[in-house]
């Protein structure tokens, strides 16, 4: 007969646990997302990396999300795919309804949030027009965190000139007669009419004038 001593090793494998990875569908707001990770058993330790990175990224793109569980009995793993996308801005235009007066007619453009740069097209083109007409504006913002686009219609209404009218008292002399017509600013082409007609008068009488200015870039109206 004889005696002995054997020693085993007991090993205990941890049981597997399951990750479930949510929140990959964020919005560019300039501060780190996470992705949050729930696990079964619930409240289980997990560490995320973003494409190998322990720091959750800020920046809009496309981040591989690995999710490893750390926990002293429970072992388990799960992958996604996190996506920030650029924030979409609002943007509101001011100075839609302006008056011809020499100079390039810009409008305004605020963006919320605020401070954003915007890029604004006049009839497709970039120089703000000059001239009265309808013009379509387009508003673009294009920036690494950020997109937004707006549109409206700017309208460049003719400036007002004066009309005075001189010489309204004549007499007869067979031949016909028109008032003298000045108007600011100067040179100005101004269209008469005289009860409706735009014949001068011969003969004696009273006779309704309404002298109207004629231009591409000037609108006045006055009778006497």
């Amino acid at each position: 007969s004889g005696t002995g001593t054997a020693t085993l090793s007991l090993f205990i494998a941890k049981a597997n646990a399951s990750v479930t990875l949510t929140d990959l569908e964020r919005e560019f707001n300039g501060s780190a997302h996470p992705a949050s990770a729930q696990t079964e058993p619930e409240g289980l330790g997990v560490q995320l990396t973003y494409n190998g990175s322990a720091s959750a990224p800020a920046a809009v793109g496309t981040y591989q999300v690995a999710a490893t569980i750390a926990d002293a009995n429970y072992q388990g793993a799960a992958t996604g795919t996190l996506v920030i996308r650029r924030a979409e801005v609002s943007i509101s235009l001011t100075g839609l309804h302006q008056t011809y007066d020499g100079t390039p007619r810009t409008v305004t453009a605020t963006t919320s949030p605020a401070g954003l740069p915007v890029k604004l097209l006049y009839d497709g083109g970039e120089a703000a027009p000059l001239v009265p007409g309808s013009y379509v504006i387009t508003a673009i913002v294009d920036e690494p965190g950020y997109t937004g686009l707006a549109n409206a219609t700017l309208v460049v209404a003719k400036a007002p000139a004066v009309i005075v009218l001189n010489n309204l008292t004549t007499t007869y002399h067979g031949a016909a007669q028109s008032p003298s017509v000045s108007t600011t600013p100067a040179g100005l082409t101004v269209n008469l009419s005289y009860n409706g007609s735009s014949a001068p008068p011969v003969n004696a009488g009273t006779y309704a004038v309404v002298a109207t200015v004629n231009d591409a870039l000037y609108t006045g109206t006055v009778a006497g």
